[in-house]
């Protein structure tokens, strides 16, 4: 892990993410390659955000490129342009101190994640912070839509419970394409609380066929689950019904208050907000390196218009809801 001795020495590695490529150079190759990051499911790896980052060639050609120069005593600095991410500055020693290493170079919630979002916008992909379920018979995806602890992981698992399919469990992308309105596959490792797999839905343990360790508290402790077997076969989801969720899961919330998002307007407002969480959120990593947006005006306009068009009409939204409830009555009358 330590940093090569040589600093001129650059390694490079090129990744693919659904329409998007990459370039990686830095001076120091673990950086590049750290499977804590890029292989190994733990709570930071990219793997619990996208469903998979593919090896390709590393050429001049590619959409983005992301440059690391690991420098020890320099002060870091992050820089970002449309094409290309900058970042300078002592990463092994910082990622060294880290606590919370998904706010790293290349943790779940780091630099390169929220870049690899923006990027791929710039191809029309957009992605919402989302888990998703998919319900064959109907072709009906149900989006869950909401930033961390809303609940989306107690909708999934109450989804399983009906039968339904697990499309991700993350972060949902979509794109408009000469087929049609296009969804592809998102995440599928998720870390669930015991406690939910005991108490609340011990039909969804069932189906996920989960090894549940004996643990004295069963609230505070979390198992790397994986949904992989309870996914659609395919990858993508082309022009399916529409069901939005927005939920707020509380403890005890009883009755459930379930309502209509009627106004097309509200929606697209919502759909656009959480839209826009990953890529125009906080840029503070490493608990103290700040660095520039990953907005643009121009993406904005675009995912301005693209959430107009999902709600216009030309696709069929089957209902929007926000739901305000527990775990055992997250999905009450849907």
């Amino acid at each position: 892990m330590a940093v090569d001795q040589k600093p001129l020495q650059l390694h490079t590695r090129g990744l693919k993410l659904l329409d998007a490529t990459f370039g990686l150079v830095s001076n120091n190759e673990w950086l590049l390659n750290n499977p804590e990051f890029f292989s190994e499911y733990k709570m930071q790896c990219l793997l619990t955000n996208v469903y998979r980052l593919d090896d390709i060639p590393f050429g001049p050609n590619l959409d983005s490129y992301f440059y690391v120069y690991d420098t020890p005593g320099v002060p870091p600095v992050m820089k970002v342009t449309d094409k290309a991410v900058f970042a300078s500055g002592p990463w092994t020693e910082l990622d060294a101190r880290m606590a919370d290493r998904r706010y790293s170079l290349f943790g779940n919630l780091g630099l390169f994640f929220k870049y690899s979002m923006a990027t791929l916008e710039r191809h029309g992909i957009y992605s919402f912070h989302a888990s998703a379920m998919y319900v064959p018979e109907n072709n009906e995806l149900i989006a869950v839509i909401g930033s961390a602890g809303a609940g989306k992981t107690v909708l999934i698992l109450e989804g399983l419970s009906r039968g339904y399919q697990v499309f991700t469990v993350e972060m949902l992308h979509f794109a408009f394409r000469d087929e049609g309105l296009v969804f592809f596959k998102g995440a599928l490792m998720d870390n669930i609380r015991i406690g939910n797999l005991v108490y609340d839905f011990p039909k969804a343990a069932e189906r996920l066929k989960a090894e549940i360790p004996k643990v004295d508290d069963v609230w505070g402790t979390k198992i790397a689950l994986d949904f992989e077997p309870m996914a659609p076969k395919s990858d993508v989801i082309v022009n399916p019904k529409l069901t939005f969720l927005f939920p707020r899961i509380e403890a005890g919330r009883d009755p459930a208050i379930i309502n209509d998002v009627t106004k097309k307007s509200k929606l697209k407002w919502m759909l656009f907000n959480n839209a826009t969480e990953k890529i125009g959120g906080s840029n503070l990593f490493y608990e103290k390196v700040t660095c520039d947006t990953m907005d643009t005006p121009d993406l904005m306009a675009k995912r301005e218009q693209a959430m107009d068009r999902l709600v216009s009409g030309e696709f069929e939204v089957l209902r929007a809801k926000t739901i305000l409830a527990a775990a055992h009555n997250c999905m009450e009358g849907i």
